[in-house]
């Protein structure tokens, strides 16, 4: 089995941000749009000081029309997770393959 992932806090702030930039809207359209009761919350995920709880992430992906890996990456490579078990050979030879992805290592598929 791999490892679980960990994932950049100031990363997801900066790609929620850009995604918000790209869409022309202000934070406080944001704000609105999530239902929040003040602009901190949103300033608050941009600037990686705090995750967005998972219904907020939702929206955001909608209001953004981004997926997940856009948020968590912010580019267009997508790391190859079908695969959850491996033998240690296996990851071992894998590791030659693998690419620093946001912080992440992972595999990447032959082919």
């Amino acid at each position: 089995m791999i490892d679980r992932p960990k994932y950049d806090a100031k990363w997801i702030g900066h790609n929620l941000k850009r995604l918000r930039l790209a869409k022309k809207l202000t934070v406080d359209e944001v704000r609105r749009y999530l239902g929040v009761g003040s602009v901190q919350a949103v300033y608050k995920y941009e600037e990686g000081k705090s995750y967005p709880p998972a219904d907020t992430m939702f929206a955001l992906m909608q209001l953004y029309e981004a997926d997940l890996y856009d948020i968590l990456c912010g580019c267009d490579q997508r790391p190859c997770i079908t695969e959850m078990v491996v033998t240690k050979a296996q990851w071992r030879s894998r590791m030659s393959r693998c690419i620093y992805f946001c912080g992440i290592y992972v595999g990447r598929r032959a082919g």
